[in-house]
């Protein structure tokens, strides 16, 4: 399966724009699997819930059928960020959107900083879904500081977990080494670069985009400063294996018995 990490730079507020950039530089990278970031073209840092409200999108807008339409083009499954208006209530969602009409919706489950003003905390679980031949898992941003996050899809039969992410705290992209290997599984971390000045507040982004493999091999790193789509062809049957040696199969000998509080 051919990966494409999209690191990008939104403009804030230019949803359209950001939209037809994204999807061109999709465009000029031939993939099966597309990941964007968290809140992939809207910007970041919100400053009011009207402002949220407004840039909010239902997964029935004309925005995203701008990405389901690209998938059909692009025979390929695109996943990313977006703030998604449910009702009355707002999540930070991500949505997978296949080349088949398949999709798959993530609500975030662990809100940062002050998007705990802006949006509700996520209620879908971790979704994994199959797509040519690979088990794909979903998440976003600073669930990876909680590990029963990526453990969760990865006992759930992910092989890839696409993390579409906004990092501006610097240890996610190490971490993802660790989760990578006692997971035995490939993680695409998709950050975003650039800054945002709300306001009295300026958010710096990290990006350095990764993808790592089971074994901790980091198969793709993105520039810092810079974006870029990052392309690589990996063997999801590499995440099947979850042995590290003829005694040790790491999934099989977990003890769920002896981890309780008591």
């Amino acid at each position: 399966m051919k990966i494409a990490l999209a690191q990008f730079r939104p403009e804030f507020g230019e949803s359209d724009r950001n939209i037809e950039r994204l999807l061109r530089l999709c465009k000029e990278n031939p993939a099966d699997l597309y990941i964007l970031p968290e809140l992939a073209y809207t910007g970041y840092q919100f400053v009011s819930q009207e402002e949220v409200h407004a840039l909010a999108d239902s997964v029935h807008s004309r925005r995203i059928e701008a990405f389901r339409n690209a998938a059909k083009e692009l025979d390929a499954c695109l996943i990313f960020g977006f703030p998604e208006l449910a009702g009355a209530v707002i999540y930070n969602s991500a949505l997978a959107v296949l080349s088949d009409g398949r999709e798959y919706l993530y609500r975030k489950t662990h809100l940062f900083y002050k998007e705990t003003l802006y949006f509700s905390p996520g209620d879908t679980g971790f979704p994994v879904f199959e797509y040519r031949g690979a088990r794909i898992g979903m998440a976003i941003c600073f669930d990876w500081f909680f590990p029963e996050s990526f453990r969760t899809l990865a006992l759930k039969g992910a092989d890839i977990i696409a993390h579409c992410s906004n990092l501006v705290l610097p240890y996610c992209q190490t971490a993802d080494f660790a989760a990578a290997v006692q997971n035995r599984v490939f993680i695409a971390t998709v950050n975003r670069v650039g800054a945002e000045q709300r306001e009295d507040e300026q958010l710096a982004f990290t990006g350095e985009s990764v993808l790592v493999s089971p074994k901790g091999e980091y198969l793709l790193r993105g520039p810092i400063e810079d974006e870029a789509v990052l392309v690589a062809e990996i063997d999801p049957e590499a995440a099947r294996n979850k042995s590290i040696n003829p005694y040790n199969e790491v999934f099989k000998m977990r003890r769920p018995g002896m981890y309780t509080l008591q």
